[in-house]
């Protein structure tokens, strides 16, 4: 089960960005290419920590530690996607596998319910809003998402969308941090767990 990111480390630099599942077969007569593309995207984000202090440094320790390498997962929050206003309590009409969009309902009707580069989470899957959506009279929505949908998303699922996270492991078993008289650094990477 992931484990909750500690709320009072923010780190000072982070990196962020989506890594697509494609592959590239060029002609050697022509160099003509086709390019096919394959489910299995996933985030994957370094974050880097300038300047903690020894209480911080300790938290971040001991949370690395608990998450075991890459055996362990957490959800790591879009630091600067939260947002404050609320359209509704949300959660999946339908969201099949494979697929690059879901319904929604429970938004405010007939209103604007998502601007292009809103993150949402349904079940630990944090995707991105590609384009402008709003709420028909029904208060449903149709969201159109930067990735496929990794497997079929249960109808009623809740969708979180004021503080999207994405389900993260580290990308490697080993990680270190620098530390001085007063003040630690450190970066660590990241990768969507699933």
């Amino acid at each position: 089960m992931a484990i909750t990111w500690p709320a009072s480390l923010c780190p000072s630099e982070m990196t962020w960005g989506i890594v697509n599942n494609s592959r590239a077969f060029t002609s050697t007569l022509s160099n003509a290419q086709q390019i096919v593309g394959f489910p299995g995207a996933y985030w994957q984000c370094t974050l880097t920590f300038g300047l903690l202090t020894r209480a911080q440094e300790r938290e971040l320790s001991a949370f690395l530690g608990r998450l075991d390498g890459m055996f362990g997962t957490f959800n790591l929050p879009a630091f600067t996607r939260r947002r404050t206003v609320s359209v509704g309590t949300l959660t999946v009409v339908t969201g099949t596998a494979q697929a690059r969009s879901m319904v929604i309902a429970g938004a405010t009707p007939s209103a604007a319910a998502f601007s292009a580069g809103d993150y949402i989470t349904v079940a630990g899957e944090m995707f991105e809003v590609t384009d402008p959506a709003s709420a028909n009279a029904q208060g449903r929505v149709t969201v159109l998402l930067n990735k496929r949908i990794r497997k079929a998303l249960t109808a009623g699922a809740a969708v979180e969308y004021l503080n999207p996270y994405s389900e993260m492991r580290m990308t490697s078993d080993t990680w270190s941090m620098s530390v001085r008289q007063v003040v630690a650094n450190g970066s660590y990477q990241f990768r969507e767990a699933f």
